[in-house]
């Protein structure tokens, strides 16, 4: 009997020290970066310190980031007076398919080229579409890689979440 006590006391510690690394890793200092927009103008992340950031990685090429976009564009459009601002971020090789990004989703914030990739190694983007929130202090709160319809409940709960705090 004490033996299992034992293996159930060392199992449950584990899974507590697990999920305390899975906090820890999505609340780190979100990578500052500074990508050029399809539009023109540069953007710096650090700039937009005291706003909620949600960071959707995209790409032209795939399939699920349309209706990814559509509904990151639909979550900016209800919260975008309260202190939210997105930010598409191209994968895309060339300027124009990060333009076609915008183009298919009917975005209206600001598509940012990552031609080389550089800025979604910092954020670890194995998987696209790839959603990233950064609080108003610059620090990652919540990541969510690939999306499947009903993730917008998802997303919705922890924007809220985020908009709580103050």
């Amino acid at each position: 009997m004490k033996v299992n006590r034992s293996i159930f006391i060392v199992v449950t510690l584990a899974l507590a020290a697990a999920a305390a690394g899975a906090i820890a890793a999505e609340s780190a200092a979100a990578p500052d970066f500074v990508l050029k927009s399809v539009e023109g103008p540069n953007y710096r992340l650090s700039e937009q310190r005291g706003e909620i950031v949600m960071l959707a990685f995209t790409a032209s090429w795939c399939g699920d980031c349309r209706p990814f976009l559509e509904q990151v564009a639909e979550l900016a459009a209800r919260y975008g007076e309260a202190g939210v601002v997105p930010f598409a971020v191209s994968l895309d090789k060339d300027r124009r398919g990060a333009a076609t990004v915008a183009d298919r989703a009917n975005v209206d914030f600001p598509v940012l080229h990552d031609p080389r990739g550089e800025v979604a190694k910092s954020y670890d983007v194995r998987e696209l579409p790839h959603l990233v929130l950064v609080d108003r202090s610059g620090n990652v709160r919540h990541v969510f890689s690939g999306y499947r319809r009903g993730d917008e409940d998802t997303y919705l709960a922890r924007l809220r979440e985020l908009l709580r705090e103050l």
